[in-house]
């Protein structure tokens, strides 16, 4: 599986892989100093997240000798298949495309008993010989410390930046320097810490508990002048999904909730302009046959607009769920939007999304989506302020204001 040394095919692999990452937006390569702080399952969640908020993505394994992206996902004794000299990924979810060496193990367990020359072979291999497409992430999954695995990636993965695991031990944080310290000497730009273990998700009255001196990852940040993008539990719900093959999306717990945080911290930490493009929005507005609906917390449907480069890319009509306190907010900002507007918006609704991250935009008129978000990015979409007057405890919805 070793790529031949010669350098007229290795400049071809080169060709390849250049060809492949320029059609990569964001390259983020997810790291720990050590290895059993839940690397791997961080890396396997921020890919499934992104894809659930519309974002084409793409998983890579290079844990050549410890992988475990397949057994996560549930892909574990499926073997990749191959189109001509292309390996086809597997196709996880519609945005969601994973590779992994255990694709081409014959059995589960098998070790791959490899010196470096044939790892960063194989990591080639999966750059340039993978039909990956066009990708809005390509989230890389690496071994444990600073060695062959994630310095290839550094030296082949153009533009690559890094997201660090930890736990709130002072050994796993020894690690986490060498880790910094390894991003410093190869260049490349480290968009945040991750601080997993940090507390525990009681089985039984489902209460987090802050078991561990935790605030170590985020002390870390702080003393490198690093972002810190937050804090995942203990979650033995979460053990219980990664050995059924399924991702923290499908649990109802605190951990999904802190995950959800991490992506939304994650996307605000990416640069504004990526090679020169603007970076992607998701702008979320009411509707009602077709037009902006003043009833924020009891429209119909929403419009979910996914703009990139100044122009739609992508129109999505949801149902949102049953009207209730906090509720509507929420699903917004589940589903990665950056940006609402509304005709009006009660102050509670407004304080929930502005907390995640969502900006809004009140007191716009009752017009289509598409002559909305075009007013919108023109900047001449003025935010009245608007916001709903009702003294009867609905402050999600926008009656009586916003045109009313």
């Amino acid at each position: 599986m070793a790529c031949n040394s010669s350098d007229q095919e290795l400049q071809a692999q080169d060709q390849k892989i250049n060809k492949f990452l320029q059609n990569v937006n964001h390259k983020i390569l997810v790291m720990s100093g050590k290895g059993g702080v839940g690397k791997s399952t961080v890396a396997t969640n921020l890919a499934v997240f992104l894809s659930n908020q519309g974002y084409k993505v793409g998983l890579l394994d290079v844990d050549v000798h410890g992988p475990s992206i397949a057994g996560l996902l549930g892909l574990t004794g499926l073997r990749l298949n191959t189109d001509g000299d292309q390996f086809q990924p597997y196709q996880y979810n519609d945005n969601l495309k994973v590779i992994s060496i255990q694709g081409l193990l014959n059995q589960p367990d098998d070790p791959l008993i490899w010196r470096g020359p044939v790892k960063i072979g194989i990591i080639r291999q999966f750059l340039a010989d993978v039909n990956w497409g066009a990708l809005d992430f390509l989230i890389i999954d690496s071994p444990p410390g600073t060695g062959d695995e994630p310095l290839t990636v550094a030296q082949t993965v153009t533009d690559c930046q890094a997201v660090i695991v930890t736990t709130p031990q002072e050994i796993a944080l020894a690690d986490v320097r060498k880790s910094i310290q390894f991003c410093k000497k190869v260049n490349m730009p480290v968009l945040g810490i991750i601080e997993n273990m940090s507390g525990f998700v009681c089985p039984s009255c489902g209460n987090m508990h802050a078991i561990f001196k935790s605030g170590g990852g985020e002390k870390t940040a702080a003393d490198y002048n690093l972002p810190f993008l937050g804090q995942l539990p203990i979650d033995p719900n979460v053990v219980t999904a990664g050995d059924a093959g399924r991702s923290i999306d499908t649990l109802t717990s605190h951990t999904k909730e802190s995950m959800q945080h991490i992506v939304e911290q994650f996307l605000q930490k990416l640069p504004t302009k990526q090679k020169g493009v603007e970076k992607t929005m998701k702008i979320a507005i009411p509707i009602v046959q077709g037009k902006l609906c003043t009833h924020f917390g009891h429209c119909e449907q929403f419009a979910i607009i996914t703009i990139a480069d100044g122009k739609i890319v992508k129109h999505e009509t949801l149902t949102p769920p049953p009207h209730a306190p906090g509720v509507i907010p929420n699903w917004v900002a589940d589903h990665g939007c950056t940006d609402i507007i509304v005709g009006g918006m009660g102050e509670a609704a407004q304080a929930i999304l502005q907390q995640r991250g969502v900006k809004v935009s009140c007191g716009a008129p009752s017009d289509t989506p598409e002559n909305l978000v075009a007013v919108y990015l023109r900047g001449e979409l003025v935010d009245s302020g608007n916001t709903c007057d009702h003294e009867h405890g609905d402050h999600e919805h926008g009656h009586g204001c916003g045109g009313h």
